[in-house]
């Protein structure tokens, strides 16, 4: 990937977003509005991309591929988690606040954004290897998030496996299956899946470009430890990983994906687990919106080591 390709791509997703913004502003449409486009794409959208993926003409991945990266996959998370204990004690970061930074370094929004952001730069083909991220990502969010979440907590969510059975997981278990035993699936699905996941892009931008609209901007933007967050992150970390893992992949889009997803700013499940058991986690959704917006930039930096 060179540095002008990513630019020119990060340049369409921040015009999408400036999109979503606009529209909100002038009322075309509402933060309810917003609320039913994100259940769309958690539960249709981004399920119908990866499973059309699958069966994309642009992927070229094999067994040992997927192998490859699910080992790649449990080893990163592994480090976010040890990372997501270290971090918040380097930057001095208030002890009640310092499961929110234990959250934010571990769970990336490799979903919402990430999809959208590797399909941009790296073609349908590249999402295999993105489902199979997303796949770690639902085990870790639902018991060593839920139990970040509540520590301190007197009266928190109890962890349960019950939800680890959802879309996102089954959707994922689904591609890597239909994918692993070459399983065909009628034309005429492939196609409709291939349309709805299309749609991801565009809708995820526009649902964060809302998000902005009704976000004051002023405050989180004067909040110094949120940028040096931002900076260990969005971009030392995933140098780091990269660099780390370089001399022994030998698939440049695995590590282009791996970099991609290291990459991205916090991801919302967080932020919906603290709301679910009643707490504000303002933190949480400052870490959002910054990190989102400052993600323009630092993805086209980190890009530039690979």
């Amino acid at each position: 990937m060179s540095t002008g390709v990513v630019l020119q791509q990060m340049m369409v997703i921040f015009l999408l977003i400036l999109t979503g913004l606009v529209i909100y502003q002038k009322g075309i449409v509402s933060y309810d509005t917003s609320r039913q486009i994100s259940a769309l794409i958690t539960n249709v959208c981004n399920p119908a991309l990866m499973i059309a993926s699958v069966f994309s003409d642009e992927m070229t991945a094999t067994r040992g591929d997927v192998l490859a990266t699910a080992l790649i996959a449990f080893a990163v998370y592994v480090i976010m988690i040890a990372a997501g204990c270290v971090v918040p004690l380097l930057l001095r970061v208030r002890r009640e606040e310092r499961k929110y930074y234990n959250l934010m370094m571990v769970y990336g929004n490799t979903g919402f954004i990430g999809i959208p952001v590797v399909t941009a730069l790296l073609g349908e083909g590249a999402v295999i290897y993105v489902t199979v991220f997303n796949f770690f990502y639902n085990i870790c969010i639902y018991t060593h998030g839920i139990v970040v979440l509540n520590s301190g907590a007197k009266n928190g969510n109890r962890f349960c496996w019950k939800k680890l059975i959802n879309i996102g997981t089954l959707s994922s278990v689904l591609a890597v299956f239909l994918f692993w035993f070459e399983i065909p699936l009628p034309g005429s699905v492939v196609e409709a899946a291939s349309y709805i996941g299309k749609c991801t892009t565009f809708l995820s931008m526009i649902v964060l470009g809302i998000s902005v609209a009704r976000t004051n901007l002023r405050r989180i933007f004067g909040n110094g430890r949120l940028y040096l967050f931002t900076a260990i992150r969005m971009v030392a970390f995933p140098i780091l990983v990269t660099l780390a893992l370089k001399p022994f992949v030998t698939n440049p889009t695995i590590l282009a994906v791996t970099l991609l997803l290291t990459s991205m700013p916090v991801g919302n499940m967080p932020l919906m687990l603290a709301q679910e058991q009643g707490e504000e986690a303002e933190t949480l959704a400052n870490g959002i919106i910054l990190t989102t917006l400052l993600s323009l930039i630092t993805i086209t930096i980190t890009t530039r080591f690979l």
